[in-house]
């Protein structure tokens, strides 16, 4: 089917990409590392999987509290995706070929090509993939 673009957006204009906001992300964001700092504060679309509060429950769960901030920060500075079918699928097929990382990376991962947006992390198991900002040590 034929679309016609009635008002077409000008080259200037700046294309908003969607951010996949990783675990690692947060953990840093939370030490006061300046390198993530920009990603969680700025104006894109942020996204984080729930898969992340699985792991941020598993280790700072035990601290009720902490983790309760935890969440409410994460629910206030970006958008809380669940798995869904598609996600489920393509992170099964992301970790076969992923050589390091588990399936909460893989997760992670599948959220962001759902959603079209790239994924935000310095954890080395994502070094070298494509749609990854990877703000780690280098």
């Amino acid at each position: 089917m034929y679309f016609q673009t009635l008002n077409p957006t000008p080259a200037t204009e700046r294309i908003e990409i969607a951010l996949v906001l990783d675990t690692w992300t947060w953990i840093e964001y939370w030490k006061g590392d300046d390198r993530v700092r920009t990603y969680i504060e700025r104006k894109e679309t942020r996204i984080t999987s729930m898969i992340t509060i699985a792991e941020l429950e598993r280790f700072y769960g035990v601290e009720r509290e902490r983790m309760d901030r935890m969440v409410s920060m994460i629910r206030s500075r970006s958008l809380l995706v669940p798995v869904d079918l598609v996600i489920a699928r393509t992170a099964g097929s992301v970790r076969r070929q992923m050589k390091e990382g588990g399936i909460a990376d893989a997760i992670i991962y599948a959220t962001a090509l759902r959603h079209r947006a790239k994924v935000v992390t310095g954890d080395p198991h994502f070094r070298g993939m494509p749609e990854v900002v990877f703000v780690g040590q280098s």
